[in-house]
């Protein structure tokens, strides 16, 4: 009878270790999983840029401003990589909302520029290309590739400062 008691001991304290064991094993992989969770959701956001304050766009005009070089130029195939800056034109519209465009062709990656008289972004230098205010594809593309809209970048505003986010807006 002891003998028989001392085998149903030895069994029930390795079904414990065995049962301790796999929530052990479970604990790590859940704390892993949250781990990598966690790293993702506390990662910084993407660069902000400095490009004025509120009271710089009170004129409602299109300001060209040059950057160091953005991580979404880099995404432009066809962009030069020797070059070391970019260009965006920011601007702040009678109704009250924020536009950032990269001066940069996503076609072509040569710089674009502002035409003022006739109210378009221009493609001088390479393909031809013609784009709104707003950075739409208008006309002019030389080449037979689909045309391609500006690049948009997200504006941040806080305590009166205007940042561009490193990153392609979401349309």
């Amino acid at each position: 009878m002891l003998r028989e008691r001392s085998i149903e001991i030895a069994l029930e304290q390795r079904r414990q270790r065995r049962a301790m064991f796999l929530f052990a094993l479970a604990l790590l992989i859940l704390l892993g999983f949250c781990a990598v969770v966690g790293v993702r959701l506390l990662a910084l956001p993407p660069d902000l840029i400095a490009v004025g304050t509120v009271d710089d766009y009170a004129d409602g005009k299109l300001h060209r401003l040059s950057v160091p070089r953005l991580t979404v130029s880099s995404l432009i195939t066809r962009r030069d990589e020797t070059l070391s800056e970019d260009a965006v034109y920011v601007r702040h519209t009678p109704g009250g909302t924020w536009v950032a465009l990269l001066g940069i062709d996503a076609l072509s990656g040569c710089f674009l520029y502002w035409d003022a008289p006739a109210e378009l972004f221009r493609d001088v230098n390479c393909q031809g290309a013609n784009y709104t205010l707003d950075g739409y594809y208008r006309d002019g593309l030389k080449s037979g590739e689909p045309p391609q809209n500006m690049v948009r970048l997200p504006v941040v505003v806080r305590d009166g400062a205007v940042f561009v986010r490193d990153e392609r807006a979401r349309e």
